[in-house]
């Protein structure tokens, strides 16, 4: 299975050549840092090993990218934006080291040739599987916009959450995808502040005001904001989709403004709808927090994972507080539990202790 952009930045597994999948990043495999990185004496990655990272920074076709502990640059033979995950066999016999398919996709792509392979590919990358109809009806999609290249995973995108590819969405899930966690942040601030101005008798009041104001920023953002929250496709990760919604999660330690990234998708348990939301976000305390939200509506069930294990005494210490927090939630709290990131437990995890029928 594929998988660029689909999952948390962190882990090696060099004994696994044809576990993942996707993506080549930049620069000479030397690990770098920015102010804040704690400095590291070089790439302990082996050469071949599939690895999951996270794109923190771009500078043309150069990217920073952080595998494990690591910062480091490289360069990819696929377009990557900021905040996307991956997951890549390393290729280090080349200066910078470079990300690559693994074979079983390789196979995949062999079956195409020409506009129907980088179809492939865009579906490849996010770890959909590759049909024949799915292949059929993006190229179509894609002709009538033009067959433009830069388009072609904003429509996967768009495909996957069942959206329509228009010009218009298009245009809006390019710029939003593009987005710095910064700049997001400043805009739900003139949302928030909107909010404090006057009170509104519904969201749907809300929303009418702040798309009728002067802000044109605003008024792209929050169409573009609900095109990236729209749940995935029936039986589509959510988390393997490379561009979640940013939503605003508070403050840090040191006043730094916290941004967490949100996939959504549904799904039909013993018969009843459930909604499933899988989050990441970073703070300088605590680091990769990863969570996994279930709910049907009536009840919920939320799984903390983190990635550096030895912040989980601290949080499960404070754990009471965010029970507090959550009552005020009119959803009944089934369960909430904190661990140690483990990626294939996150989607059992928030599926812990929801009781479908409450």
């Amino acid at each position: 299975m594929t998988t660029v952009g689909g999952l948390p930045g962190g882990t090696i597994n060099p004994n696994n050549p044809n576990a993942a999948t996707i993506r080549p990043p930049v620069s000479d495999g030397q690990a770098v840092t920015r102010p804040g990185d704690q400095q590291q004496q070089g790439s302990q990655i082996q050469n071949g090993a599939v690895v999951d990272g996270l794109v923190t920074a771009k500078e043309g076709d150069a990217y920073l990218v952080r595998i494990g502990n690591q910062m480091l640059n490289a360069r990819s033979t696929i377009p990557l934006f900021i905040g996307q995950r991956f997951r890549a066999v390393w290729d280090s016999s080349t200066v910078p080291p470079m990300l690559r398919l693994q074979q079983s996709d390789m196979a995949v792509l062999a079956r195409f040739t020409g506009r129907d392979q980088q179809i492939a590919t865009a579906l490849l990358s996010r770890g959909l599987s590759v049909k024949d109809d799915v292949i059929w009806g993006l190229r179509q999609q894609w002709m009538h916009n033009g067959g433009d290249q830069s388009k072609l995973g904003v429509m996967v995108e768009l495909w996957a959450r069942g959206a329509a590819m228009t010009e218009n969405n298009i245009a809006l899930l390019s710029w939003y995808m593009e987005l710095l966690p910064g700049y997001a942040f400043e805009i739900w601030k003139k949302i928030r502040d909107r909010l404090h101005e006057r009170k509104y008798g519904s969201p749907k009041e809300l929303l009418s005001a702040i798309k009728g104001d002067d802000d044109a920023d605003v008024r792209k953002f929050l169409q573009a904001h609900a095109l990236a929250g729209k749940p995935a496709r029936r039986g589509l990760d959510p988390a393997m989709l490379m561009a979640p919604a940013w939503w605003p999660a508070g403050d840090d330690e040191s006043g730094r403004a916290m941004m967490a990234q949100v996939s959504i998708s549904t799904e039909e348990l013993e018969g009843r709808k459930a909604w499933w939301l899988a989050f990441e976000m970073e703070g300088d305390s605590l680091g990769p927090v990863f969570g996994a939200v279930m709910t049907n509506g009536r009840a919920m069930s939320i799984s903390l994972r983190l990635k550096d294990e030895s912040k989980l005494d601290f949080v499960q210490e404070n754990l009471p507080e965010l029970r507090d927090d959550l009552s005020e939630v009119p959803l009944v709290l089934q369960y909430l539990g904190i661990g140690a990131f483990r990626q294939d437990e996150m989607n059992a995890a928030a599926r812990q202790g929801l009781d479908l029928e409450a």
